[in-house]
């Protein structure tokens, strides 16, 4: 009768055993699902801002802003330029003022992920000549 309660103490334990490891793997699992998640989250944050930055690099060199936004593929829609990535929107704002011997140029370029915006970049440059 020893032999009995013992073997059944022995299965009791392993299966405690196989429970705890099935438990543990379930949060494991959890976790490295999370990390996934946030990985993959930040990776489109990151693509986002380098397309924005590309944007307003360009838009700063460029002599005519409206061309340059153009040829990057960009829409205008009632005075905001957009360009619909897939995973984000860009927006860029363009905007000109004669200011003492040459010319203000202004521009904004923004970043809007599910309707939210997530960050703005301003350009600016001044153009010296004749107004």
């Amino acid at each position: 009768m020893k032999t009995g309660n013992r073997s059944n103490a022995l299965l009791v334990e392993l299966l405690i055993v196989v429970l705890f490891f099935m438990l543990a793997a379930t949060v494991l699992l959890q976790v490295f699902s999370g990390a996934s998640d946030q990985g993959s989250q930040a990776g489109r944050g990151i693509h986002a801002l380098n397309a924005a930055q590309n944007a307003a690099e360009r838009l700063y060199a460029a002599g005519e802003p409206e061309a340059c936004l153009r040829e990057m593929g960009f829409a205008e829609d009632g005075g905001v330029w957009t360009r619909d990535d897939g995973e984000f929107i860009l927006e860029a704002v363009t905007e000109q003022q004669e200011r003492g011997a040459g010319i203000w140029h202004a521009q904004e370029v923004r970043v809007n992920v599910a309707g939210e915006r997530l960050l703005t970049l301003p350009c600016s440059r001044y153009e010296e000549g004749q107004p």
